[in-house]
């Protein structure tokens, strides 16, 4: 199974990454090819609501995007892994979300229709409810898109760095295992 790591924290080496890096280990040790985006490395310019990107699925936009969409229409699993900030994604994944309209012909018909999602996501709170509103969010665009929730991991009280609880290392693992 081919899968693309939408990597949206800015940190490379704090909690989500331990999530993202778990779940990329147990993909990996069945054979299959994961490649992880450091969203926070490239430059992504916001959507401009133009609409051009809907005849042939081109943005006008001359970025890093580009790039993007092609690992997400070779994929076959596409992971969005993002710190919850104001119950939000990042800013740095929610610019691909947002460009992702890209994906849509003219009837607004899915260009990657049937592929699989996966949401990763940490954040500093206790309460798991923090991530409902991103939950909803994210299953409303997968749904928009054709593409099938097959999972979450969510890993609450991620205030220092390097703080993510084992259960929650061992869920990303044993999801990813659960895909093949």
């Amino acid at each position: 199974m081919k899968t693309v790591i939408l990597f949206g924290s800015p940190r490379k080496d704090g909690n989500t990454i331990q999530l993202a890096a778990a779940f990329s280990r147990g993909l990996k040790e069945k054979g299959c090819d994961v490649r992880t985006i450091y969203l926070n490395d490239l430059n992504i310019r916001p959507c401009q609501g133009c609409l051009t990107c809907l005849p042939k699925g081109v943005c006008k936009i001359n970025d890093d995007m580009k790039d993007i969409r092609k690992y997400i229409t070779e994929s076959d699993l596409i992971v969005y892994a993002t710190p919850v900030y104001w119950f939000a994604p990042s800013s740095q994944l929610k610019v691909v979300i947002d460009r992702s309209i890209s994906f849509f012909d003219t009837e607004y018909n899915s260009r990657i229709k049937g592929k699989k999602a996966v949401t990763i996501m940490t954040c500093a709170d206790e309460s798991s409810d923090t991530f409902s509103p991103s939950k909803d969010m994210f299953g409303r665009t997968f749904d928009l898109l054709g593409i099938s929730y097959a999972g979450s991991v969510e890993a609450t009280g991620c205030i220092e760095k390097g703080v993510v609880k084992d259960e929650s290392i061992e869920k990303a693992l044993k999801l990813a295992q659960s895909l093949l």
